[in-house]
């Protein structure tokens, strides 16, 4: 979840609304408006009944001279495509649901289906105003005739039954919708039933049909000797939290290591995660193992790799760490070292290529040569091919690899993807394939970009003599 979730009411600079909490999930909790925000102008004051009734008269003023009044709201985090209403109604402003009702807002309209994971599709301003317990404004919804909304209040009333934590009422509201509560409020619902630490409200949860892809584990702190067992078939799995792990989240280092010398095996993955790395260290010498992972996770040496501590990279290998062992997703420490929000060290990367780390290796079928193709990364490409990095891993071959550094995965600057390209072509990757058609989307990119366009055409990209009608971007391509 995101650390800050901004709502702005308004059209341009009218008023505006703004929550804080330390995530969004919490501001969903607790909705306490703390600012306002006057003519766009970013200060504020504590929100008192005279500062709604003002932001309400400005709105008034600015719904006089629009007709956008059903337009979604431009904002990130959690009101992505929400309308004015469906947001005022959620917050429970009565003054203003009824000034925007009255300004013709619709209320039966419903949230568009998105990736994102929350809010709910399908869900109309009622809805919201249900979730969170705002019977004022639900009837004034309700009064201007909002209807067809019996699917998203049926969500919205589990998820009310999830917050009060009353078990009871979640598991017969669950077991009455199951197969109809969409994964995104039911995976709500589990955040808020880890969050309470409820075994019966994850249990609730899980009745009601919750079915993830992939099995979700879920550690609980419980009295010894709790069933934490789960229903055949659950795709949630539970396990006690063992003293080693809750000192470790706890990052109470005295408790881990006198733990740990009580012969209770340390959670080496998670205090490497968590930073702990003079502990790590003290453990390694008392003869840790190196490998030691819980469950199907991450090795000590991926989790070192992601958050770029060369020391402990250093004093896992040492101690003996598998450089080639995957984790989850099959990410391997090379691919991990790679990959992530942080600034990638070519030092670590080269310190893992001296430990035999497989140059080659493939996590579900990305090799790290196209991580750091695709992620703006010129001088780490220029190190794995020097390495001895496979540019025709891929069934298509080296057109992939520059494909890859022309829609890169993150923000990247025309001259950086230019370096990439470079990089790529002075390390012996052929721009070909066997499908020339495949390449008409990279001609076209170089038509269109004076910077990219001359590289591609030196690394082997054939000019054509005429426009071939119907090219087509590559998968995922962004132009």
């Amino acid at each position: 979840m995101k650390p800050v979730l901004v709502r702005v009411l308004s059209l341009g600079v009218l008023a505006g609304l703004i929550w804080s909490s330390p995530t969004a999930a919490a501001c969903r909790r607790g909705r306490e408006p703390i600012q306002i925000i006057k003519g766009g102008g970013g200060g504020g004051e504590f929100l008192t009944d005279a500062d709604i009734r003002r932001a309400t008269a400005k709105l008034k003023r600015e719904l006089a001279r629009t007709t956008a009044v059903n337009q979604p709201m431009d904002c990130e985090h959690d009101c992505r495509g929400m309308t004015r209403l469906m947001v005022a109604a959620e917050q429970g402003y009565e003054d203003i649901v009824r000034t925007l009702l009255e300004a013709k807002a619709n209320p039966d309209l419903r949230m568009p289906r998105h990736s994102a994971s929350w809010p709910p599709h399908g869900w109309s301003a009622r809805c919201f105003a249900r979730a969170e317990r705002k019977a004022g404004a639900e009837l004034l919804l309700t009064q201007a005739g909002a209807s067809g909304d019996a699917d998203c209040l049926a969500e919205a009333d589990f998820l009310v039954a999830v917050r009060k934590q009353d078990v009871k009422r979640a598991l017969l509201l669950g077991r009455r919708a199951k197969g109809t509560l969409q994964h995104k409020v039911l995976q709500e619902a589990l955040d808020e039933a880890r969050r309470q630490e409820s075994l019966a409200m994850i249990r609730a949860v899980d009745a009601a049909g919750f079915n993830p892809p992939e099995v979700v584990r879920v550690e609980l702190l419980v009295a010894e000797g709790v069933d934490v067992s789960m229903p055949p078939g659950s795709r949630i799995a539970i396990t006690a939290l063992t003293p080693s792990r809750k000192a470790a989240r706890e990052r109470d280092e005295k408790a881990v290591l006198a733990l740990a010398k009580a012969g209770e095996p340390p959670m080496l993955a998670m205090l490497v995660k968590q930073g702990m790395t003079s502990v790590v260290l003290r453990l390694l010498d008392a003869g840790a193992h190196p490998d030691a992972t819980q469950y199907a996770g991450n090795t000590p040496l991926i989790e070192a790799a992601s958050s770029r501590n060369l020391q402990l990279v250093d004093a896992l290998l040492e101690a003996g760490a598998d450089v080639n062992r995957p984790g989850e997703a099959e990410v391997t420490p090379l691919l991990a070292a790679l990959r992530g929000g942080q600034p990638v060290e070519l030092a670590l990367v080269e310190r893992l290529l001296k430990a035999k780390a497989d140059i080659n290796k493939a996590g579900q079928s990305r090799t790290p040569l196209m991580e750091a193709a695709s992620r703006c990364l010129p001088r780490a490409v220029a190190l794995l091919l020097r390495h001895g990095a496979r540019w025709d891993a891929s069934p298509d071959g080296g057109a992939v690899l520059y494909e890859e550094a022309v829609v890169s995965q993150v923000l990247c600057p025309e001259r950086e993807s230019l370096r990439v390209l470079r990089a790529l072509r002075e390390g012996g990757v052929p721009l070909r394939h066997s499908e020339e058609r495949r390449l008409d989307w990279l001609r076209l990119r170089a038509r269109e970009s004076q910077v990219l366009g001359p590289e591609l055409y030196a690394a082997g990209l054939s000019r054509p003599e005429r426009e071939r009608p119907g090219s087509q971007s590559p998968p995922g391509a962004v132009r």
